[in-house]
């Protein structure tokens, strides 16, 4: 018995052993912070979150007179599934759980923006 593979066929079988499954996805978030929370610190914790590729700080830190503060962040991640909120709702609970996060507001999903029931999305 032999196969007749092409080696066109053969290339593609071979690069799909290789791709990803699923795209990664880009997803802008504003995290409020606690008062002594080290925003470098942070980003770092972030992106040694399982599933996180990249982090990056979109805006300048914004500071309150009580101590808290705003980060905007773009991070690129790779879902566990094709469930958008899911996949939200896994980043943020890894991200809260994390020590000077109070909450995570997610902006964009790909460059759209993402609400739920006509509000943003909090966790």
């Amino acid at each position: 018995m032999s196969l007749n593979i092409s080696k066109k066929e053969l290339k593609l079988i071979s690069e799909s052993l290789y791709k990803l499954k699923k795209k990664v996805v880009t997803t802008i978030v504003t995290v409020k912070l606690e008062r002594d929370t080290h925003v470098p610190d942070l980003m770092t914790r972030i992106r040694i979150l399982p599933t996180v590729a990249v982090v990056g700080q979109k805006e300048k830190v914004a500071r309150f007179m009580d101590g808290d503060a705003l980060l905007t962040l773009s991070i690129k991640f790779l879902p566990r599934t094709d469930e958008i909120y899911g996949s939200l709702r896994d980043l943020s609970k890894m991200m809260k759980r994390l020590p000077g996060v109070k909450t995570v507001g997610i902006d964009t999903y790909n460059k759209k923006k993402i609400t739920l029931r006509g509000k943003k999305i909090i966790f």
